[in-house]
């Protein structure tokens, strides 16, 4: 086998790796989008196993842990929204909510550019 040979072989050989290489590469992509749909199956159980322990249509002693930690995640969302509320009342409301667009009294928002930062010289240049 001449030099020739040998190099159309090892070229073969990396261009069969990177195609199977490409191929696991896309295989995983698949398999992040399955495990997310599973995740998603998982969650979706869970809301619907809270609703019925909620409306008392399943009672299991498994299910108490996780339906307490709703229920205090829950109980914190609450009273978080109660502290913004009363924030709220405090300043009248006078900051626009997130995302609001300026009323015409309030008028264009401002424009303001950055300063152009000077790159210092390099000193090994």
């Amino acid at each position: 086998m001449g030099f020739l040979d040998d190099l159309k072989k090892a070229a073969t050989n990396v261009a069969s790796d990177a195609g199977k290489a490409g191929k696991v590469a896309q295989a995983q992509i698949k398999l992040k989008a399955l495990q997310g749909d599973v995740s998603d199956a998982h969650k979706e159980l869970g809301i619907v196993a809270y609703d019925l322990v909620v409306r008392g249509a399943i009672a299991h002693p498994e299910l108490d842990a996780a339906v307490a930690k709703v229920r205090e995640a829950q109980a914190l969302v609450a009273e978080k929204e109660a502290e913004i509320a009363e924030i709220r009342a405090q300043v009248g409301d006078a900051a626009p909510a997130a995302g609001a667009e300026p009323t015409p009294s309030q008028g264009p928002a401002p424009s303001f550019s950055a300063p152009t930062e000077e790159k210092p010289a390099d000193p090994q240049a």
